[in-house]
């Protein structure tokens, strides 16, 4: 949540930023007023997918703020002067921690947070009732008595219980049938909600999220909520020129160097077919001006930028090569890139696209290239690469990696030699999938 008293951004510490500072920054000085205004004015209910990292977590949190408290914590923002709705009950389930490993616990933690969110009964709760393993009857039991118009429901990473349990074949149809009937107990009461937005990361079509709320309003790709999430250039240069300029002394470089450097490492991504702007992932940016001193370093990737389902799809995929990708020009229509699969039958640039590694170019009207949109997706690409196939670098070896350009200007044939040898040693073991592909030995 905003931390209301947080001091102007001139009056921030240069040198070492401190993470919470700057994160602080991040979520109250890039203001996206009009956007966030525009969707809390909806009565529709609203999906929104981006790839993790993003600030899907951030905007929920906004939201609930703004719903719950009114300009609380807003005070002396531009918000200030557009917001004029008042204040509700605001439920907030957050499914990213629920990833619990048999059904019995993901239902009494959804009972719990349903009893805990709307103030039900708590002794069934600590008696570990047998209706605790049926949260849509408990949600249906509290919400039926709750007046119109009077909530607000905010679901954040709504596809985490599912996808985390991919490999689980047996304990799935337990998670969709609980999924399904805890959304379809909300559609019946939709009335009482004032404003219903849904976060994920992936468009699945067996849960009845999207079959539930059958006026959901899927806001993923339209042009107008493009640059909802993450930063545009513009924005970077308005409200962190003075991070910029500060990481430019740290490193000894011109400012415009870092702009640069900036733009071509983090900056690319693009969620509208007709969106001009690109924008830049948010949290690699924030690292980065954390700890300039560090360089560009691979931050999406090294924080969890790899989805659970993506990890899925390379186990059950012996044929999976992202590497494929890096020469070959691959187009979706728009229909394409908003369809919902079937969990199990996600296509697999379409899966890529929505974890953040392919992001798109308007081909025409109706149609999009995928393309990698920065460098650091196209080093991630290869540590996916690396992960799918078992290989493992140790740090002694990335060292010895960083020295194979000089070996090969010295012709020093032993050393590269002792490197190839090193890199095989360290990086591959017999469980390693390169040793059943002979394109990958070579």
């Amino acid at each position: 949540m905003y931390d209301k008293n947080i001091c102007d951004m001139n009056r921030l510490p240069l040198g070492r930023l401190g993470f919470s500072n700057i994160r602080k920054l991040g979520k109250i000085y890039v203001d996206k007023t009009k956007l966030i205004s525009k969707i809390a004015e909806q009565y529709t209910p609203l999906f929104l997918s981006r790839p993790r990292r993003f600030g899907k977590s951030l905007l929920i949190n906004t939201l609930h703020s703004l719903f719950e408290k009114g300009l609380e914590d807003f005070h002396g923002l531009d918000i200030e002067k557009i917001w004029s709705d008042t204040t509700y009950k605001v439920i907030h389930f957050d499914f990213s921690n629920m990833q619990d490993n048999n059904i019995k616990d993901i239902n009494f933690r959804l009972s719990a947070k349903i009893i805990g969110e709307f103030g039900g009964d708590n002794d069934i709760m600590e008696s570990n009732s047998p209706k605790m393993q049926y949260p849509d009857i408990i949600l249906d039991e509290i919400i039926k008595n709750i007046p119109d118009n009077s909530l607000v429901l905010l679901i954040d990473e709504y596809d985490t219980p599912l996808t985390h349990n991919l490999d689980k074949t047996d304990l799935l149809p337990d998670i969709i049938n609980s999924m399904s009937n805890f959304y379809a107990t909300i559609k019946q009461y939709t009335d009482k909600f004032r404003f219903i937005f849904i976060t994920g990361i992936t468009r699945i079509s067996h849960i009845s999220i999207f079959s539930a709320f059958n006026n959901l309003k899927d806001i993923s790709l339209r042009e107008e909520f493009n640059s909802l999430l993450g930063f545009t250039q513009e924005e970077l240069v308005k409200y962190f020129d003075q991070y910029v300029e500060n990481a430019a002394q740290i490193l000894n470089v011109d400012k415009n160097e870092i702009y640069q450097r900036l733009e071509q490492y983090y900056d690319g991504f693009r969620f509208s077919l007709d969106a001009q702007e690109t924008l830049y992932n948010p949290w690699s940016i924030i690292s980065f001006l954390d700890s300039p001193e560090e360089g560009l370093q691979n931050y999406w990737f090294e924080s969890g930028g790899t989805s659970s389902i993506i990890m899925h799809y390379i186990k059950e995929n012996n044929s999976f090569d992202i590497l494929n990708y890096q020469n070959r020009k691959i187009y979706k229509t728009k229909k394409e890139l908003s369809a919902r699969y079937d969990i199990e039958d996600i296509p697999e640039e379409i899966l890529l696209f929505q974890a953040g590694y392919f992001t798109i170019r308007k081909e025409t009207d109706q149609s999009a290239q995928l393309i990698f949109p920065n460098t650091e997706v196209e080093d991630s690409i290869l540590d996916l690469y690396m992960t799918a196939n078992n290989l493992k670098f140790s740090q002694y070896v990335r060292l010895k990696i960083n020295d194979l350009s000089t070996s090969i200007d010295q012709k020093n044939l032993t050393n590269i030699i002792n490197i190839f040898n090193a890199i095989l040693n360290d990086c591959v073991s017999v469980l390693s999938k390169i040793f059943n592909d002979e394109r990958s030995v070579r």
